[in-house]
């Protein structure tokens, strides 16, 4: 008998975990704002809302892990070197 492979959505086991995944999104010093890196995680496979994300890294990765800055009235987030 044969299984079917359903491909379901990835979540996250850990808070590190998803602070791996979010900081393997970047590519060199790229500037993005929320919604891109949710979008560049979901193309990745993973279950995750802008709102949860973005309240994510202001808690539990701002000034630890990634720096913001205001651009055109968005929030922009790089990482710190």
């Amino acid at each position: 008998m044969q299984r079917l492979k359903i491909k379901t959505p990835r979540k996250f086991v850990n808070s590190i975990d998803k602070v791996r995944a979010i900081l393997s999104v970047f590519e060199g010093n790229e500037k993005l704002p929320g919604d891109e890196i949710a979008s560049r995680l979901q193309e990745r496979g993973y279950r995750i809302k802008k709102a949860h994300l973005n309240m994510f890294i202001h808690y539990n990765m701002l000034y630890r892990y990634m720096k913001k800055e205001i651009i055109n009235r968005k929030v922009h987030y790089s990482i710190l070197s």
